[in-house]
């Protein structure tokens, strides 16, 4: 029993940064498309490539400058914000439907622009987050 009450904290702490997540990612999705005016899935690849720069870059930087997060701030950011705000599933569901629809060049831009992009932005948040892990070093 004990076990189990140890655990409702960490729950709740990841669900928390899970709701703000999915609210980011809900206000990206509604928002982006009047800016963008385009049925291109921007609102994913943005989502996915900054959720990677900022996992990224918070990572190097906790890393490099000493500080310190405890497992709650850590399962909030990474585990449950990071988690519900980059949806890989709604990349998979955009590329269905991108090939399901037979836009085939959307869907090679898709795909190509979430791995290429998203992989850019994990390195170059975790070179920034080092760096500025460094300064406070």
């Amino acid at each position: 029993m004990q076990a189990m009450v140890s655990q409702i904290i960490p729950s709740l702490v990841v669900a928390s940064g899970g709701a703000l997540g999915a609210m980011s990612r809900y206000w990206v999705r509604e928002f982006l498309p009047s800016v963008t005016a385009s049925e291109f899935p921007f609102s994913t690849l943005l989502v996915n490539v900054v959720g990677c720069f900022l996992s990224g870059f918070v990572y190097m930087w906790l890393e490099t400058s000493g500080n310190h997060w405890s497992t709650d701030k850590l399962l909030f950011f990474f585990v449950g914000f990071l988690g519900a705000f980059t949806t890989f599933s709604a990349f998979a569901l955009d590329s269905f439907l991108l090939y399901h629809q037979q836009q085939f060049f959307k869907l090679m831009i898709n795909i190509g622009g979430n791995y290429i992009l998203c992989l850019m932005a994990i390195f170059i948040g975790a070179m920034l987050g080092a760096k500025l892990g460094s300064f406070g070093s």
